[in-house]
């Protein structure tokens, strides 16, 4: 399940999670979730797949970060645009303090870094029109 969250499709993520869903949350030794890894894949469709089946959008890592803190890092900003509508905490700080926009504007992440910083600005809310 890593594997395909990390480099595979959303296809890919449904057949192994009709085959077997409790890997939907299966978590590495670092303790990342599929949804943490599947914040850096390219490949959206893998992200969508893992929300849609209920994946956890504010998993904590060993290092306290959640997808979005991924998404960011991975200068992803769709994204970070679709783990804030599942439900992912744009306040939320790792272990050494640092949240989703701090980690965009680390490696230069503005566009990531912008939606946060719009979406906290707003106001808005998760699973509704914003």
């Amino acid at each position: 399940m890593h594997d395909a969250a990390r480099i595979g499709s959303g296809k890919e993520i449904d057949v192994l999670l009709k085959v077997n869903p409790n890997t939907r949350d299966v978590r590495t030794a670092q303790g990342s979730t599929p949804l943490h890894l599947a914040a850096t894949n390219p490949d959206i469709s893998a992200l969508k797949a893992l929300i849609a089946a209920g994946a956890d959008p504010n998993a904590r890592d060993a290092d306290g970060a959640t997808p979005l803190h991924m998404a960011a890092y991975s200068q992803n900003a769709k994204h970070s645009q679709l783990l804030l509508e599942a439900g992912s905490d744009p306040y939320a700080k790792t272990n050494v303090g640092h949240d989703p926009t701090s980690m965009a504007r680390k490696v230069m992440g503005n566009e990531a870094a912008g939606v946060i910083s719009l979406w906290i600005l707003k106001g808005c809310q998760p699973k509704k029109a914003c």
